[in-house]
Formats: C-alpha cells, sequence, structure tokens
C-alpha cells in the first residue's frame, strides 16, 4: 500500500510539474496583452463600428491627397527674367506643399489609430482578454 501511495505521490509531483513547466513555456500567448492598450475600454461591440468609421475616413481623406502637390509648372510659366515671380510661385508652392504635408501626416496619425483599433479586436477575437481563458490556454496548450 505504501508503493501505491508513493507511486501516486510522484506521478502528482510529476503532473504538477509538468503543468508548470507548460504554464511558463507558453507565457508568449499573452504576450500581446503586456503591451499599450489604449482602447481596452471601449465595449467589444463597438470596436467593428469603430474600425469601419476610420477606415472610411482614412479612405475619403486619402482620396484628398492622393497626389503630391505640384509646383513646377507654376514655376516653368514664368518668364526666365521674372526672378521675382518665379520666387512668388516657389512661395505658393512651399505653402501648398506645407499644407499637403500637414494633411498626410493627420492621415498618418488616424492609420496608427486604426492599427491600434485592429490590435484590440484580435486581442478580444482570441479571447485574450478573459484571463480565465488564458490561464487555461497557458495551462493545457502543448
Amino acid at each position: 500500500m505504501a508503493k501505491y501511495l508513493l507511486l501516486l505521490l510522484v506521478l502528482a509531483a510529476a503532473t504538477v510539474g509538468g503543468l508548470a513547466y507548460n504554464y511558463q513555456r507558453n507565457a508568449y500567448l499573452e504576450a500581446d496583452l503586456h503591451k499599450p492598450r489604449p482602447y481596452a475600454t471601449i465595449p467589444t461591440a463597438e470596436l467593428p463600428k469603430l474600425i469601419a468609421a476610420y477606415a472610411a475616413d482614412i479612405k475619403r481623406r486619402k482620396g484628398g491627397i492622393s497626389a503630391g502637390p505640384t509646383g513646377a509648372e507654376a514655376i516653368d510659366r514664368r518668364d526666365d527674367s521674372d526672378v521675382g515671380g518665379k520666387a512668388d510661385a516657389f512661395a505658393g508652392f512651399q505653402r501648398q506643399n506645407e499644407n499637403w504635408k500637414r494633411q498626410r501626416g493627420q492621415v498618418m496619425e488616424q492609420e496608427v489609430e486604426l492599427q491600434k483599433l485592429q490590435f484590440e479586436k484580435s486581442i478580444r477575437d482570441r479571447h485574450l482578454d478573459d484571463p480565465k481563458y488564458v490561464f487555461k490556454l497557458r495551462l493545457l496548450t502543448f
């Protein structure tokens, strides 16, 4: 009887040790939870709507700024002796270019926010926001 009790104790210790090792080995499964999550408080039902709205706004804004400013033809239309006119045309091009860069920067910022929203959605789609599920996943994934 003592042999069976000792065998049972060794098997239980080996099982617990193996599960603990497996739990630590699968720590990468919840690595995304340790990254910044600015949209963690948004309800899950609202995420797809927000993602669709951001994507539509980005698409609309990209259409307006798809082509960069072209000021070369305005400068070339001036006569070579009209240095002041060429300088004014170049200044106008610079203003147009700065406006385009500002608008493009705003679109890029929106694209970054869209990526953050999609990252949050991927966490929720994988059910990583449920601590019980993550515990089971880390413990029982071989």
